[in-house]
């Protein structure tokens, strides 16, 4: 599934991996249930390590990262292996991400 609107992309298109790129700036966590969902179903149904690629996320508010932070707690409930593929030059995601590490001792981050 792919979901495109001026602003971001989400494709859940393939197995184990979602790439989300574009700017996010939804108004609350609840605003990013519907195009997060098809991540959270593919964290459920991940056959191994599920992969939620950023690195071309320009931007995303707190309600964004919280719900980040959601699906996190999901791979954990559901106990799956999860990977933020990352870009460290976009100054966002250096400075809010390393927290979400005690979230989930099996999620690993990787900067291309």
């Amino acid at each position: 599934m792919i979901i495109k609107t001026e602003d971001y992309t989400v494709d859940s298109s393939t197995l184990n991996k979602c790439i989300v790129s574009g700017s996010m700036r939804l108004p609350s966590p609840i605003s990013y249930d519907e195009p997060f969902n098809a991540i959270k179903t593919g964290i459920e149904e991940a056959t191994d390590t599920f992969e939620i690629d950023i690195y071309d996320l320009e931007y995303l508010n707190s309600s964004g990262i919280t719900s980040i932070a959601r699906l996190i707690i999901t791979a954990r409930k559901v106990n799956k292996p999860i990977k933020l593929i990352i870009n460290t030059n976009i100054p966002w995601q250096n400075r809010s991400l390393a927290s979400l590490k005690n979230l989930w001792e099996k999620l690993e981050f990787e900067n291309k």
